[in-house]
């Protein structure tokens, strides 16, 4: 087995349950429902371990019993997607979402192809879509989140991430069960860690608040006055460890 260790730029939608659509087949054997649901068991416990080709070798097999299984190719879709193969990935979770137009985690899916390839408004309405049909989704708001601030709506980027925060407040430093992590690294991140400052901030989380402020200083953001004008950092800016490090800044203008 080959192991692969990817990690994605955004969050992707994955169940770990199987939890099949309205697509399986009504005329489907016990048996053949049997061994199909033991190759996804074995395809998902792969994909969990990182052994990528493997599992899209079981979830192959499994989609010849039941091509028609958008839960299935969403998966196909993510172990492509981990193997960084975007043309197979996007082709799978177009399938998805074509057997089920509904399936909000492929609309996600899918919208963190065109994140990946800097396509952000194809990026934002695929998880408006996908919010749309799951208004509870905190990984949509914050990919969301993410591909505003690809666009530089940095206002609209904090909104995003409030919102996804709110509805789970370990969206921002959590990794999913299948090592997909929140990384975007191509992005502003000096802007990005400014603003995830200020929602933990809001929060109540002083300490986050504090260390995300000092990655933004060490990443190169020097609107200083943007931290000691900002109310919900009225606390922080007299921290000893964010003074020290705005020290040398103002001391530069």
């Amino acid at each position: 087995m080959k192991k692969f260790s990817f990690l994605p730029v955004i969050i992707l939608c994955l169940s770990p349950s199987m939890v099949f659509s309205k697509e399986t087949p009504g005329t489907l054997s016990p048996e053949k429902k049997a061994e199909m649901d033991q190759l996804v068991k074995k395809g998902d416990s792969l994909l969990a371990r990182k052994f990528y080709e493997d599992a899209i070798l079981q979830y192959r097999k499994a989609l010849e019993i039941n091509p028609k299984e958008a839960v299935l190719q969403n998966k196909m879709g993510i172990a492509y997607h981990q193997l960084q193969n975007t043309e197979m990935a996007k082709k799978q979770y177009e399938l998805a979402k074509k057997l089920n137009p509904k399936y909000s985690e492929a609309w996600n899916n899918l919208g963190t192809i065109y994140y990946g390839t800097k396509k952000y408004k194809k990026a934002v309405k695929c998880y408006e879509k996908s919010l749309e049909l799951n208004p509870q989704s905190a990984t949509a708001y914050h990919n969301m989140g993410a591909a505003y601030f690809g666009l530089k709506k940095y206002d609209k980027g904090f909104q995003a991430f409030q919102e996804a925060f709110r509805l789970d407040p370990t969206i921002l430093d959590r990794t999913s069960n299948y090592g997909t992590v929140i990384k975007t690294t191509e992005l502003n991140q000096a802007m990005q860690n400014f603003y995830l400052a200020k929602i933990f901030a809001v929060n109540g989380q002083q300490e986050k608040a504090i260390a995300y402020l000092l990655k933004a200083l060490e990443m190169g953001f020097d609107e200083y006055d943007k931290i000691t004008k900002e109310p919900a950092f009225k606390q922080l800016v007299q921290d000893e460890r964010l003074a020290r490090a705005m020290e040398p800044k103002k001391s530069a203008n």
